[in-house]
């Protein structure tokens, strides 16, 4: 398809309307800028929220006609970060196709609750958690009472070690969101007030789950182009903020040209990926996604692997960080053996890149030796 593309930076829409107002945030409306330079430098920014594009900064921007990604590339037609109702309207009110998938495919996959029952399903549920867990359905959370009830009677059968400090999370949410904690298998029937549980129906239910100790985030980043065309565009070490939030990802570019973590748990993170990203194939889902996976301190002092957290049936930050870095590979910026980190620490070390013109919010580093 000839043209330019249209791109609609919804970031965060998975909370409905209230993304609108973080697009105005000033890292949110950076990031949505560094999203845009993953495509040829005449796509245009488009819809409600919609910032102002930036230029990539020298020498970045020797390569911007071209996309960082085939798939970024889609011609005339508008690419949102996630696919929703509102996006496909904007795409006939632009007069153009809805590039990627579809939103009730989307809908469907991109909740937590379906990337933990193909977790459940394929066996990469460690042994640790198998019993503690217990999903929401949003008619589940109509009654404060009746869902404190429910929630202490299961956490009673949880082991105490895990039924210490447990988390409501929204079953479709972003940057940790909307939670609500719990400790000592009790919910404080405060946080269970009418609107909060009002927030997680909206958000389609919630999970309860273990609050572990985390000694490691991680993510795999994928590209699903058809049902049994699953790719892994590479592994990543995630630097989060104490709430969750994405803050920065980091990563080993090999001596192919491959991206990985770094770290041993690699091998198992990637089949899993491609595992679940093949089930949400299977359901029809097209396009970029993320994995996000975890290491925890389980109760006898060893480091056990979640490879499978949620799935997001979108564009990541991680996406996001692999695309810069392809620019920065045929920039000859960035070889074999080099360690990076992209996101907003500015004390990750080694050599530090400003990616857009003009805005030095989010660098790339790059280095011979590893970053925290």
């Amino acid at each position: 398809m000839s043209g330019a593309a249209l791109l609609f930076a919804n970031l965060g829409a998975e909370e409905g309307g209230a993304w609108l107002r973080a697009s105005r945030h000033p890292r949110v409306r950076s990031v949505a800028r560094l999203w845009a330079t993953l495509f040829p430098a005449d796509a245009r920014l488009a819809g409600p929220g919609a910032p102002v594009p930036a230029r990539l900064a020298p020498p970045f921007a020797g390569g911007a006609e071209e996309a960082a990604f085939p798939f970024c590339a889609p011609g005339r037609a508008l690419v949102p970060w996630l696919a929703t109702p509102e996006a496909e309207a904007l795409a006939r009110t632009e007069g153009v196709p809805l590039a990627g998938p579809t939103p009730d495919v989307v809908a469907r996959v991109h909740d937590k609750a379906f990337a933990q029952a193909q977790a459940r399903a394929l066996g990469l549920v460690p042994a640790e958690l198998r019993d503690a867990e217990l999903l929401l359905e949003p008619d589940d959370l109509r009654d404060a009472d009746a869902v404190r009830c429910r929630i202490e009677a299961e956490l009673a059968r949880w082991p105490d070690d895990l039924a210490a400090r447990f988390v409501l999370k929204p079953r479709s949410g972003t940057s940790g969101r909307g939670r609500i904690p719990g400790q000592a298998g009790c919910v404080d029937p405060e946080r269970l007030s009418p609107a909060a549980l009002e927030r997680l129906r909206a958000c389609g239910g919630a999970l309860v789950e273990p609050w572990l100790e985390r000694t490691l985030d991680l993510s795999a980043q994928l590209y699903v182009a058809g049902a049994s065309e699953v790719r892994v565009l590479g592994t990543l070490r995630l630097e989060v903020t104490r709430s969750g939030g994405p803050a920065g990802n980091a990563g080993r570019l090999r001596a192919d040209g491959s991206v990985d973590s770094g770290t041993p748990w690699d091998g198992e993170l990637r089949a899993a990926a491609l595992a679940v990203a093949g089930a949400a194939a299977g359901a029809g889902f097209r396009g970029a996604c993320g994995i996000d996976a975890f290491v925890f301190r389980a109760g006898d002092g060893r480091e056990v692997l979640r490879p499978v957290v949620e799935l997001n049936a979108r564009f990541t930050m991680g996406t996001v960080a692999l695309g810069v870095l392809e620019r920065a590979k045929r920039a000859g910026l960035a070889r074999g053996g080099a360690e990076f980190y992209f996101g907003f620490s500015h004390d990750a070390g080694g050599e530090l890149l400003t990616v857009l013109d003009g805005d030095p919010s989010a660098r790339l580093h790059l280095s011979t030796r590893s970053l925290p």
